[in-house]
């Protein structure tokens, strides 16, 4: 299994993990793109692969299509290929109606960088405007968009996402694991539904009803036998784990892979 870990666990790096107050997670994104540089994503990457994990889902604004060129993406896949890292994604945070104009600078970016899956969540209201443009990109460059389930306006509900995916070939689901437990969902029932169009997990661990990520294994649903279904159905795709957390999240992580790993076997 292609166990990876998207770059905005670290969300709060760029404050020392010191949690600012008010604390605004746009303005947070926009100080990424201003002040996080290459080296500093460099460095970043090099801590996330001596905590063993083998894929990277790469947050836009920790490496931005907006601020860097495709050169620059084909420089840095080159250097991620090098630090070891067999897979990598990129994260877009979310598209609605009006966003139709970044979808093809986004899907270049992330082919130069040599990903084969966008990710984010999509605005219910809009998805008839925006999700043609992702097909249309999505067949022009050879690559798939994996719906995050995220709570309303976005598609929500594991019914809605799979509606939503259900006219496109490019166009697939990014099960949330966590956000589904927090909402009361059966995150079993929802990756059963979603099967054939998985083509992402944001691997998380919650409480059912609460707020905030746990390590892996920490949660109150059964997240093993989640792991042991994708095991048996040959879920070659990666496996993405998130824990965002008000600190470094360094040992949550390393405690989540190796709670995977023993899982899985590996």
């Amino acid at each position: 299994m292609n166990i990876g870990m998207i770059t905005c666990n670290y969300f709060m790096r760029i404050y020392d993990y010191k949690t600012p107050e008010p604390f605004d997670w746009m303005q947070m994104c926009d100080k990424y793109r201003a002040e996080f540089t290459r080296e500093d994503f460099i460095t970043l990457a090099k801590e996330i692969r001596d905590l063993k994990y083998n894929c990277l889902e790469i947050w836009e604004p920790n490496f931005s299509y907006k601020v860097y060129t495709e050169a620059d993406a084909k420089s840095m896949a080159e250097e991620l290929a090098q630090l070891g890292f067999k897979k990598l994604a990129y994260c877009i945070g979310g598209w609605g109606g009006s966003d139709v104009p970044e979808v093809e600078k986004a899907y270049k970016f992330a082919k130069a960088l040599g990903a084969d899956v966008v990710t984010g969540c999509i605005n219910m209201p809009t998805a008839d405007v925006i999700l043609p443009e992702v097909e249309r990109c999505g067949q022009k460059y050879s690559m798939q968009y994996a719906i995050e389930n995220h709570p309303a306006p976005n598609a929500e509900s594991p019914e809605d996402v799979a509606k939503l995916c259900a006219p496109y070939s490019t166009v697939g689901a990014n099960l949330d694991t966590g956000i589904y437990n927090m909402q009361g969902f059966d995150v079993l029932a929802a990756a059963d539904l979603l099967k054939d169009k998985l083509y992402h997990v944001h691997f998380k661990d919650t409480i059912k009803g609460g707020d905030g990520c746990l390590p892996i294994g920490d949660g109150d649903w059964p997240i093993d036998k989640m792991l042991l279904k994708l095991k048996e159905w040959g879920y070659d795709r990666m496996l993405s784990v998130e824990f965002e957390h008000h600190g470094d999240p360094a040992p949550g992580l390393k405690k989540s892979i190796e709670f995977i790993n023993k899982v899985i076997g590996c």
